[in-house]
Order: C-alpha cells, then sequence, then structure tokens
C-alpha cells in the first residue's frame, strides 16, 4: 500500500489548521524581547520600516513591494507583501512569512472593499503566526543549535485574479516549509462581488446546494479516473477517496472557463502530481 503521508506532510497540514486569523496586528514593529532569545520585524506596505541595529530581520521596503500594474478584465491591480521574520538569540534566521495580495488601482466601491479585506488579512495573518506553533518550534530549534536545516517558511502568492460571472475571483497559493526533502503547497480561494465587493461563496454564485456541487464535481474526478490519464497519477483506491469526498466547494476556484476542482498532494495522488484538477464549464453549470 503506498504511504500517503510523510512525516514533514503531517505536520505541515497540522500547523496549517493552526495559523488562523486572530485580531489585527502591529504594522510595523522592531524589538528585541526582555528574555533576549528572539528578534524580529515587520513591515506592511506603504510603511517605513524602523531601522535598528539589533535587528538581523529582512524586511521588505515598501517602494519594493509594489509590482507592475496588471490587469483582470476592466480591472487593474499590482502586487503587494507583508513580510515578517523571526531571528534566534544569536541571530539566525529560524523562520519567514511572506504574504503577497493583489491592490486594486480604481475607486470604485468593490475596488475599496476588497483593498480592505486584504490589508485586514494581511495584518491578522501576521498576528496569527506571533503564538502559533509554526514560529515557537522553529525558534527552539535554532536555540538548541542541534538543527542545521534551512529555516522555516510560508509563503503565499496570487496566482490567478478572474472576472467571470459578475464576480472577482482571487487565488492564492502557499508553500509551507518544515524542514525535510521538501514542503507543502496550499491554496485559498476569495470570491467577491462586482457591484460592491462583499465576499460571495460558491453556493451562491451557482445557485446551488453544496451537495449539489459536491455531486457534478465528484462525477468529473470519477469520469477522469475511469479515462486513466497517465500525467495524473492517481492511486489505486483513488475513486474511493473520491466517492466519498464531501469537501470540493473548499478546494477550488474559479477561470474564465469555469469552476476548478481539485485534490490536495496525497489525497488522491502523490505528491509529484500536485494538484490534481477538473474543470466544469459555466455552460455545465448552468450559467
Amino acid at each position: 500500500m503506498k504511504k500517503r503521508l510523510t512525516a514533514a506532510a503531517c505536520a505541515a497540514w497540522m500547523i496549517l489548521t493552526l495559523i488562523v486569523p486572530a485580531g489585527c496586528g502591529q504594522a510595523e514593529r522592531s524589538e528585541q524581547p526582555e528574555n533576549g532569545q528572539t528578534q524580529e520585524s515587520v513591515s506592511l506596505p506603504g510603511q517605513e520600516p524602523e531601522e535598528t541595529e539589533q535587528d538581523s530581520s529582512v524586511v521588505q521596503e515598501p517602494e519594493e513591494a509594489a509590482s507592475e500594474t496588471l490587469t483582470a478584465g476592466v480591472y487593474q491591480y499590482h502586487l503587494e507583501t507583508a513580510e515578517k521574520s523571526w531571528s534566534a538569540s544569536n541571530g539566525e534566521e529560524a523562520c519567514t512569512v511572506a504574504l503577497e495580495y493583489p491592490v486594486f488601482e480604481g475607486e470604485s466601491p468593490a475596488e475599496a472593499a476588497i483593498n480592505e479585506y486584504f490589508q485586514q488579512w494581511a495584518e491578522e495573518k501576521l498576528a496569527a503566526y506571533e503564538t502559533s506553533e509554526f514560529v515557537q518550534e522553529a525558534l527552539e530549534m535554532r536555540e538548541s543549535g542541534e538543527y542545521t536545516i534551512p529555516a522555516y517558511s510560508d509563503d503565499y502568492a496570487v496566482e490567478e485574479v478572474t472576472v467571470a460571472q459578475g464576480v472577482i475571483s482571487i487565488r492564492m497559493d502557499n508553500y509551507l516549509y518544515l524542514g525535510g526533502a521538501h514542503g507543502m503547497p496550499g491554496r485559498e480561494n476569495h470570491i467577491f462581488s462586482e457591484a460592491d465587493g462583499s465576499q460571495i461563496s460558491l453556493p451562491e454564485l451557482l445557485s446551488l446546494s453544496e451537495d449539489e456541487i459536491n455531486e457534478l464535481a465528484r462525477a468529473a474526478f470519477l469520469a477522469r479516473i475511469e479515462e486513466k490519464h497517465p500525467e495524473d497519477g492517481f492511486f489505486e483506491d483513488a475513486a474511493e477517496t473520491i466517492s466519498a469526498k464531501t469537501d470540493f466547494i473548499s478546494q477550488s476556484w474559479l477561470s474564465r472557463e469555469g469552476v476548478v476542482f481539485y485534490t490536495q498532494p496525497y489525497e488522491a495522488g502523490p505528491y509529484a502530481a500536485g494538484f490534481i484538477e477538473v474543470t466544469l464549464t459555466w455552460e455545465q453549470l448552468g450559467l
């Protein structure tokens, strides 16, 4: 029987469930705790980071955060990154976080609402790392001096901005590294109304129930398994896994063609297969 999860993969999923928004964090900080064990620094785009001789963290300068102007439908946007790093008392870097997010350049209510959402998203996510096992474990390992693995990291990148069916969809991919041969990839998708920037769920967009969406996605995956695409690398019991799966909505994103559903690495295929995807077109979904 194939080995589904390595120790690193298991740890990665546990950490991902722990890092959730927990209130607004500080936009800028550079300090040495009283116990002298860690150093940290954080800067959000548009704010000047404080320079200190003691701070060994690398902070992205605001002017470096803004990238070229990109286009999605009638909208223009650029990408900014909120970064933070933690170092041990000897100055050795223990872990880093980089959160890339879009900043829309127009003045419509929807664009203003989306920008406000992602500014808060970045602040709250950085604040959540403060007490996470991800950071605490990385610092403990560095302080012990017993490990020489690269620093832990969690990097988010905006991969898809899609305008379709009256919504703006933003897919963000992340890569969580906790030592070992490789890290674990992850995804999250956000859907906003073009009218006012409010968040919309997939069932609301499709006017279908969760059960109906799960049934459609499940059928598409089972059909692909039957077609036997070698590049997918499905496990022998992938059909059983898909038949029992009920969380297709949380593993989906929007393209111009339709809704893309995917399985996580190790879920229905090996790590090397990555995200195995099927697409249901807007026409297939009745739109």
